[in-house]
């Protein structure tokens, strides 16, 4: 029998089961089941990703997100047990005038009224609210869903486009007196679709919030640009310089079209900063490297890791596009450095070097990592590079990587196997890596001081 089974493959089973009806249908079969799984069922939720429903398709999202809020709506403790969330993408006003709206589905009225009444005290809202609900707009189920969660310390998200219900709900929420996710730590964001993104401004929110350490994102772009006189623009002007406890920021695949500078600038110490560009295939314009180097400069004595790179999903950066940032020798407490070589050192109309590595470095380096897009510099990186051995500039480094194009790499050369001899004579590590492989996405997941980034699985 299941239910003889011990607490530990019950739990390992339940894990396996890809829906949380499921893992709830499972949990309330027995009494014994209950007992075993009730609190890591709701301890970890994952709720939509379905195919959205169309006019002839019934919507599983909503009636799946309808009858998980009935449950903690009538227990609140289910709900002060939730400490993660992941959602998949979900059905919104917009979805359903381009594919129609699904069939409707049984659902406590007085229940779901009540529930729009404490979200609202608009009685135009109120009407439109439920009429959406009654519509099975999941978007709508949602933002009553969600803020019912309030010891969340993860989130994870997959943005459909025009989210309004629950974009304004987090916005809401963020201007809240008294925080409603007092312990939220990590949040993550997606792209619903394989092309184009989502914009960074809708995750401005959950830099308000109290404990908020970690954000991250994967195929989101910025739009709007920061304005010096007036801060943030438009749709959330609570988000000020400092404002923001964050201190780690992840993302992949995403442009820093206007360089990302909201949310830079909010971070009161921002300690890591990693992006891997996804070019076109997120966005028409291009990053902006300057901003995004004007951004960082605000946290040039707290921030500790940086990786600035094209993201292997992506496509490659535009030859004439402008990579040049500047120097990194006044940010006094980094000690990893992950960037290309052209985004560092001025050149000249040949695209030579005009500046010395230690030009631009910061001597509190422990691991420097630069990529050489064209494949024309190792020999030159070599004699940088040992410049930088015999001088001691960094004294606490212990690695040194170079990353080349897998298909520009050049034969090792004598002088890189007698770099690499005289790196191990010091204890310092020398790497050749191609880039783009599994082994730098390997090397950097298992260096970078954050691990990875919680985020959804698909």
């Amino acid at each position: 029998m299941l239910s003889e089974l011990p607490e530990e493959i019950l739990w390992l089973i339940s894990k396996q089961l890809e829906h949380q009806h499921d893992r709830l249908h499972l949990a309330t079969s027995c009494r014994r089941l209950y007992g075993a799984l009730h609190s890591s069922i709701f301890c970890n939720v994952k709720l939509c990703g379905y195919a959205w429903g169309t006019k002839d398709t019934p919507s599983k999202n909503a009636p799946q997100v309808y009858h998980f809020l009935s449950t903690i709506a009538r227990k609140p403790k289910y709900a002060s047990m939730v400490r993660v969330l992941d959602l998949g993408s979900w059905e919104t006003e917009r979805t359903c005038d381009a594919h129609g709206y699904p069939n409707d589905f049984d659902f406590d009225r007085d229940l779901t009224e009540k529930l729009v009444r404490e979200a609202t005290s608009d009685e135009t809202q109120q009407e439109k609210w439920v009429k959406h609900l009654e519509m099975g707009i999941t978007d709508a189920w949602l933002a009553l869903l969600i803020p019912k969660m309030t010891n969340l310390r993860k989130i994870s998200i997959v943005w459909t486009g025009d989210t309004d219900y629950v974009t304004n709900m987090f916005v809401k929420v963020a201007k809240s007196e008294t925080p409603v996710f007092p312990h939220l730590e990590e949040a993550w964001s997606a792209h619903w679709d394989t092309e184009n993104g989502a914009e960074t401004e809708l995750m401005l929110p959950f830099f308000k919030f109290p404990s908020m350490r970690k954000i991250g994102g994967f195929m989101l772009y910025d739009g709007l640009d920061w304005d010096d006189e007036y801060g943030q623009n438009e749709p959330f002007k609570d988000v000020n310089i400092g404002c923001s406890s964050i201190t780690d920021i992840d993302l992949r695949m995403t442009n820093a079209t206007n360089g990302l500078q909201t949310w830079i600038r909010a971070c009161k110490a921002l300690k890591t900063f990693r992006i891997g560009d996804g070019g076109n295939m997120v966005s028409y314009d291009p990053s902006h490297r300057g901003k995004l180097y004007e951004a960082l400069l605000f946290h040039k004595s707290t921030l500790e890791a940086l990786s600035i790179s094209d993201d292997s999903g992506g496509y490659e950066s535009d030859e004439n596009e402008n990579l040049f940032m500047g120097s990194f020798a006044d940010f006094t407490n980094m000690k990893i450095l992950h960037i290309a070589c052209e985004s560092i050192l001025e050149r000249d109309d040949e695209g030579n070097p005009t500046q010395n590595l230690m030009d631009v470095l910061p001597t509190s380096l422990e691991l420097l990592s630069l990529y050489d897009s064209n494949g024309t510099l190792l020999q030159w990186w070599i004699e940088q590079f040992e410049l930088l051995l015999d001088s001691n500039f960094c004294p606490n480094l212990k690695t040194i990587c170079v990353e080349v194009s897998s298909f520009r790499r050049p034969e090792v050369t004598p002088q890189e196997e007698e770099l690499k001899r005289r790196c191990q004579e010091r204890g310092v590590s020398f790497l050749v890596l191609g880039s783009g492989s599994e082994e730098v996405v390997d090397y950097w997941n298992s260096v970078w001081p954050c691990g990875q980034l919680f985020e959804h699985q698909y």
